[in-house]
């Protein structure tokens, strides 16, 4: 049995060839990772499917500069969060806010942890969102997608150390938004 990867590079060389049946193959198999990317970097959950179609479009039209010196997961990966954040540069909306009902649970033990943690996690979201995308990319790309260092600064294109000076600059960023945004709902710094 073949693994992803040369399966991936036969599919590549099928679509390059004309072949649209083989991109369908590649749609499948990746659009719940860019759907994934969309909606973790604030993208609104229905508009999430008309970015998928559109980070699509893109890679069909520029499939043939795909190199496989890594993996095509990671060129997708990349083409998508470079596609998200031109998008929300060019859009003047702001991220969408949320009323919160106050009946919502106030973090104590018990029952409503479990929604508790999940409103956490949704302020968190949207807070990341604000970030500066050279921040958000990293944070994502390391917290919330697990990648390494080494991962990310090959995803990005970018050396080791100025990934770790992303991240560190990222916290403190987040930290600060989280503060200024729902004091003393995250805690001591």
């Amino acid at each position: 049995m073949e693994d992803r990867p040369t399966q991936d590079l036969e599919l590549v060389d099928s679509v390059l060839r004309g072949d649209e049946a083989a991109f369908g193959v590649l749609v499948g198999r990746y659009q719940r990772l860019v759907g994934s990317v969309a909606w973790r970097y604030g993208v609104p959950a229905d508009e999430v499917e008309d970015v998928v179609s559109e980070v699509f479009l893109k890679v069909f039209r520029n499939l043939h500069r795909y190199r496989p010196d890594h993996p095509l997961s990671t060129w997708l990966y990349r083409v998508a969060v470079h596609h998200v954040i031109d998008r929300s540069r060019r859009s003047s909306r702001r991220p969408e806010t949320t009323a919160i009902a106050p009946g919502l649970p106030d973090g104590a033990p018990g029952p409503h942890a479990e929604a508790d943690a999940a409103e956490r996690a949704c302020l968190v979201r949207r807070a990341l969102a604000s970030l500066a995308p050279r921040y958000r990319e990293a944070l994502f790309l390391v917290y919330v997608e697990g990648c390494s260092v080494e991962e990310t600064a090959g995803i990005l294109e970018l050396p080791q150390g100025t990934v770790k000076t992303r991240l560190m600059r990222g916290r403190a960023a987040l930290r600060r938004v989280l503060d200024a945004r729902w004091p003393g709902r995250f805690g001591e710094p």
